[in-house]
């Protein structure tokens, strides 16, 4: 039976490799590949928690139900009539949430003035691509709202881990960020929008993933050794 670090490494590569096979086919506007590997992102984050963290820890359970309803924005816009699309933002808005839960108590213990004051531009670079985004968005203004607000929230708390948790939500903001341009903002065209888009998306859930697997435990730590005991009677 393959080691957990083994297994983790593992699907690792194979997560770099789905993920380069779904940039190649947004470059080469292959629709069959992208709608095939778009979907395994989340289930394989899923497998490498699965293999490395102790399932009942709190952090784990919450980053795998954020994980699968990631899962469920990524595969159902697809099989959706065009007018139940926004549902996809409804699913990605109640993982942003679970993330946000996974990370707050990581924040709470590491309030340095440093991470308290990225509040200021988190706050500022979502501000500012709502009011840039609200005409374009329509009848989806509140639900933009929301789902602007909690992504600030989460790229926020995501400072109270580490360095990867840090840098996996502030690439989750950036690849909304240029969503929400892409969706809303018709002038304002940006070269190879949807690589960046998936490239940073990927790339975030990853970082946010490894980053978590740093502080909580792992699964080899939490196992109990089996062995004979000595017990000592004193008479």
């Amino acid at each position: 039976m393959p080691s957990p670090r083994l297994a983790q490494l593992t699907l690792w590569a194979v997560y770099a490799l789905v993920v380069a096979v779904h940039l190649g086919a947004l470059l080469t506007e292959s629709s069959l590949t992208q709608r095939v590997t778009q979907p395994l992102f989340a289930p394989l984050l899923i497998a490498i928690l699965l293999v490395s963290a102790p399932s009942r820890h709190r952090t784990p359970v919450l980053l795998t139900a954020g994980l699968f309803f990631a899962w469920l924005g990524d595969t159902m816009p697809p099989f959706l009539p065009q007018v139940l699309r926004p549902a996809a933002v409804v699913l990605f808005l109640v993982a942003l949430v679970l993330y946000c839960l996974a990370l707050l108590p990581l924040w709470a213990r590491n309030r340095e003035p440093l991470r308290l004051a990225l509040a200021i531009p988190y706050a500022g670079v979502v501000i500012g691509l709502f009011v840039a985004c609200a005409d374009g968005a329509g009848e989806l203004t509140p639900l933009v709202a929301a789902y602007a607000t909690v992504l600030a929230t989460m790229a926020f708390l995501s400072s109270g881990g580490n360095g990867m948790t840090w840098m996996g939500g502030t690439l989750f903001l950036l690849s909304s960020s240029l969503l929400a341009m892409d969706w809303f903002l018709p002038g304002a065209a940006i070269m190879y929008s949807t690589v960046w888009v998936m490239l940073t998306y990927a790339l975030g859930q990853a970082l946010l993933v490894a980053g978590m697997l740093r502080i909580i435990p792992s699964r080899e730590h939490t196992m109990q050794p089996v062995g004979a005991e000595l017990v000592i009677v004193e008479g």
